[in-house]
Parts: structure tokens; C-alpha cells; sequence
């Protein structure tokens, strides 16, 4: 192991250029003559010897950092933010750029310190953003790109896929498929609290709203005793079928489950449909109805932002497709429509 880092000096004496050449190669320089095999082989010197420039020194010639650096607040970083995440990690790496994602709440006041840090070229943001730390973004000249999942007092969502359309999408589901009662099953995950209280919200509000009478909204622990507790009060409370929009997959899996054991038939008593399209959505008995979300739309739309951040042109056209869709299984089609996916 070296005790010091590479330098340029390294570079050109390896290559045989002068520490110019290999800085205007190194920095992409297309505006100093430098021939391709020069390049190349410079490239391939730095390579071979494992050179790494300086963030901070690229940062102060360039004028921006070339870091992405996504805020995330203490929410449960899995599923299908998990993915969305990594698929604009994926995108900003064909712009040249590094993704780095910062989870949990304790970096909040503290932004200032951490742009002290890390070169950033902008800041995504998933939620609003303190006093302190939007003052530390303006002062240190970063853009911010607010990905807002939430809607927050004054501050709507900025994203394609928002709360309340996932909720809608298994609203309209059940209610096409004939069941006039309706629940909504949420999952009581601390981390992830903010996102099941703006769906149970969204749940009374659009039921509401499509005349649903007497909708009810259960909070059930990630054990089968809940669930199936929760579920058979439900069920006693009508003869009339009962609908349920769970908050994810794996909630829909218990609903399965607790029906089998009270001896509740699927679809004809009880409808299901849960949330994000998981894998095993398609091989529970029956098989789920989801709603899945197009990762790719949003994904794409917040590299375009980011691009525009920059004062770039987004490289890529924003696709089209709906971002909240429906997959219906057996577990709600009364109609035995057969399964898109």
C-alpha cells in the first residue's frame, strides 16, 4: 500500500507526457489539443495505477461538485422506494454524476456540515427542508430538486406517483368489481408512519367522495394474530362482501391468510388488493391484485429535474406511460378478468 496518494506527476511520468497533459485529459479538457492515443493512453495509465483525482480540487475548476446527493428523512428505506432509488442512481450515473444517498433523520440541522464534506452538485430532497438547512444550501450555492412524495402544509407533492392516486387506484378497483363495502388495512411501521397516515387519510377522503357509506380504516401489527383479529370484526360487521385496499403486498399476504383460517371465501366474501406489485403478489393462493407503480416514469423525471438543476438539457425523453396501474388477480375479480401482467 502506498503511505501517500497518487499524484498527476505520477500519471505523466508513467504515461511520458507532461503533468498539463494529463491534467487536461483527466478533466476532459476538449478545448487543449491532445491526439486520441495520447488520451487513451493516459487514461489507461490512470487506470492501471488506480489515480483519483480530488473531488474538492474537480469541485473548484469546475465550479460544482459532481455529487448527487439524495436527503432522505428517517423513513423505512425498502420496497419500492428502495428500487426508485436506485433507478435514479442509474440515471445520474449516464449524466457523469455520482449518487449518493445520506438515510435518517440525524443529518437534519446539520446540512451545512455535511456540504462541508461532500462536493454536491445538487441536493434531492424527499421532504421540506428546515430553516437551517435550506439557509445552509443557499449559502453554500447548491441547487435543491425537491422529490416530494407527501403533500405538507403549503408544500404539495412534486412527484408523479402521489399517495392518494395509489389509494384511488384500489378505491376504483374494488368498487368496478362490485363490492360496495370497503376497508383499508394499514401496516403500523414507525419509520414509515407519515406515508400510512396520508393513505388512510386519502382512503376516507375518496370514499367519501365515491359515496362509499361507513368505510373503515384498521391499523394491524405485522403478526398474524392481528391481522386476523382485525379482520374478523370486519367481516362480522356485515353479511354484505367486504372489499379491503391493503397498504402493501406483504399486509395483502396476512389478509390471505387470516381468510383461510376463518373460513372466509376469496373473492366471493372478501376482495383484496394491495399495494406495489411485489413478486409474491402473483404466487399467493389466490393470487393478489396489486397496484404497481412505474419506477421508470418517475425515475426519469427526476433526473430530468436534475438535469435542468445543473442548467443541462435532460438527454432522455420523459416516457408517458401511467405511473399507477392496476394489476388484477383473482384475490378481487369477482369477474375472473384474466391477469395482465
Amino acid at each position: 500500500m502506498r503511505a501517500n496518494p497518487l499524484k498527476t506527476e505520477d500519471v505523466a511520468r508513467e504515461a511520458g507526457v507532461s503533468r498539463a497533459t494529463v491534467s487536461y485529459v483527466l478533466n476532459d479538457r476538449r478545448d487543449m489539443r491532445v491526439s486520441d492515443a495520447t488520451r487513451e493512453r493516459v487514461l489507461e495509465v490512470a487506470r492501471r495505477i488506480g489515480y483519483i483525482g480530488s473531488p474538492a480540487a474537480r469541485a473548484l475548476r469546475s465550479g460544482r461538485g459532481d455529487v448527487v446527493l439524495l436527503l432522505l428523512p428517517g423513513w423505512e428505506v425498502g420496497g419500492q422506494l428502495a428500487l426508485l432509488l436506485e433507478e435514479i442512481g442509474q440515471r445520474v450515473a449516464q449524466q457523469g454524476l455520482v449518487c449518493l444517498r445520506y438515510e435518517g433523520a440525524h443529518w437534519q440541522g446539520k446540512l451545512n456540515t455535511v456540504l462541508a464534506h461532500i462536493p454536491a452538485a445538487c441536493v434531492v430532497t424527499f421532504d421540506p427542508l428546515i430553516d437551517d438547512d435550506s439557509r445552509a444550501l443557499e449559502s453554500a450555492g447548491v441547487p435543491e430538486v425537491a422529490a416530494r412524495l407527501l403533500d405538507y402544509p403549503g408544500k404539495l407533492h412534486t412527484t408523479a406517483i402521489e399517495q392518494a392516486g395509489i389509494v384511488a387506484a384500489q378505491i376504483d378497483h374494488l368498487l368496478e368489481q362490485g363490492y360496495r363495502r370497503l376497508a383499508y388495512f394499514a401496516m403500523d411501521e414507525p419509520r414509515g408512519r407519515l406515508v400510512t397516515d396520508a393513505r388512510v387519510t386519502a382512503f376516507t377522503s375518496i370514499c367519501q367522495e365515491r359515496g362509499v357509506i361507513d368505510a373503515k380504516s384498521v391499523t394491524v401489527s405485522a403478526d398474524q394474530f392481528s391481522i386476523t383479529g382485525a379482520l374478523a370484526k370486519c367481516v362480522s360487521q356485515s353479511d354484505e362482501p367486504l372489499g379491503i385496499a391493503a397498504w402493501n403486498d406483504l399486509a395483502g399476504l396476512g389478509i390471505i391468510s387470516a381468510a383461510a383460517e376463518l373460513g372466509i371465501s376469496i373473492p366471493e366474501q372478501l376482495g383484496i388488493i394491495g399495494g406495489d406489485d411485489t413478486p409474491i403478489a402473483a404466487l399467493t393462493r389466490p393470487p393478489l391484485s396489486s397496484v404497481r407503480f412505474n419506477l421508470q416514469v418517475e425515475a426519469a423525471g427526476i433526473a430530468a429535474q436534475i438535469s435542468t438543476a445543473l442548467g443541462q438539457v435532460p438527454d432522455h425523453d420523459i416516457p408517458t406511460a401511467e405511473v399507477v396501474q392496476v394489476i388484477g388477480r383473482q384475490s378481487s375479480n369477482k369477474r375472473l378478468i384474466s391477469d395482465p401482467s
